[in-house]
């Protein structure tokens, strides 16, 4: 028996694909997001230590 490959994904390949990408999609969401939070945080410290120098 030889194996070939379809001509045409299945449709559970597709889901498959589409859903890996979709979390693709959301890992590259959440590493945007952590560093966005990280900077506001750093923003947020600073402007803290501005004020209390400002009195």
């Amino acid at each position: 028996m030889t194996s070939r490959k379809p001509d045409s994904p299945s449709p559970m390949q597709k889901l498959l694909e589409a859903r890996q990408n979709a979390l693709r999609q959301q890992q590259a969401e959440k590493s945007v997001n952590q560093l966005a939070d990280k900077q506001n945080r750093w923003q947020r410290f600073n402007r803290f230590g501005w004020d209390k120098r400002r009195g």
